[in-house]
């Protein structure tokens, strides 16, 4: 199966130095303003411009945008900010799904140390694109190259120092991005989170919604698309699988046995709804968060 109220601090400092005769004001420093792309394009070697990125599924919950070398086009790197600071255990997780990624894709590679802080971590296949995953700040980064063969792990880990050493550090996150017809979902996703959820990450994606939910360890989502999508595929290989079975949701809806959930409405909508990390949930709770949001696509 196939991307509250967050504190945006601005620190005025003010330092007024008070005679009898004279007063002085040290004017205060603006934050930095933009998204990662933005802040990091104007500090990197070669032609880069900052662009928007699609729809992702990042655990934890990241917001995402896109490098494109304006001199290759197909040199294009997919930047992923976590909106939340993650604990070294959590980062430990992401780096133990990663490799449980790598096995079941049979990729010729491995996860191997990153070469960026403690930790850090990078994916580089003989026949896909690299990728590398480090801190900032305690909030995870990951660099990936959208496009097979366009890049290397090198310039990877050079992008990433440089995140490292950027004026002003990294971008705030909001706490939330909603879409409104995402919120008929949001009290079942926060059962299945089994707390309130502490960040939204809600988008329309070539107009379907996708609606994001997450605590501080587990992400919701909620996929979407029309004929053709991934999420049209993702329906038909559940619908074939002997792991699966029907449930009742919109016109036709499927399940996997561990939870994973995939339905199709009565205008060609697909919709699938997963959890990250792949952790075991309650199947049925996932059946009542389909049900709950399946109006939206009708």
């Amino acid at each position: 199966m196939r991307r509250f109220t967050a504190a945006v601090a601005v620190l005025l400092l003010s330092l007024t130095a008070c005679d009898s005769h004279t007063t002085q004001e040290v004017a205060p420093t603006p934050a930095p303003t933009g998204n990662l792309c933005e802040r990091l394009a104007p500090h990197l070697s070669g032609s880069w411009k900052a662009a928007e990125a699609g729809s992702r599924l990042n655990t934890p919950l990241a917001d995402s945008c896109s490098l494109v070398n304006t001199t290759q086009q197909v040199h294009q790197v997919l930047v992923s900010l976590s909106a939340v600071p993650v604990t070294d255990a959590q980062f430990a997780l992401s780096r133990k799904s990663d490799g449980e990624v790598i096995s079941g894709l049979q990729y010729a590679a491995k996860v191997i140390d990153g070469g960026v802080g403690p930790g850090s971590w990078a994916v580089n296949p003989a026949a896909a694109a690299p990728w590398l995953v480090f801190r900032a700040d305690n909030r995870q980064i990951k660099l990936l190259f959208q496009n097979d063969g366009s890049g290397t792990l090198a310039e990877l880990r050079s992008m990433a120092r440089t995140i490292l050493a950027l004026p002003g550090g990294l971008p705030t996150a909001p706490a939330i991005i909603a879409q409104p017809a995402c919120a008929r979902g949001t009290a079942a996703a926060e059962r299945l989170l089994g707390e309130k959820a502490v960040l939204r990450r809600d988008t329309l994606t070539d107009g379907y919604v996708w609606c994001q939910w997450g605590s501080q360890t587990l992400t919701v989502a909620v996929r979407s698309g029309g004929l053709g999508s991934d999420p049209s595929m993702d329906f038909g290989d559940m619908k074939d699988a002997f792991y699966a079975h029907r449930v009742k949701v919109a016109a036709e809806g499927w399940q996997a046995s561990n939870g994973p959930l995939t339905f199709r409405t009565a205008k060609n909508a697909y919709v699938e709804l997963v959890t990250t990390p792949d952790v075991p949930v309650r199947p049925a709770a996932l059946v009542a968060l389909a049900q709950a949001i399946a109006p939206a696509y009708a």
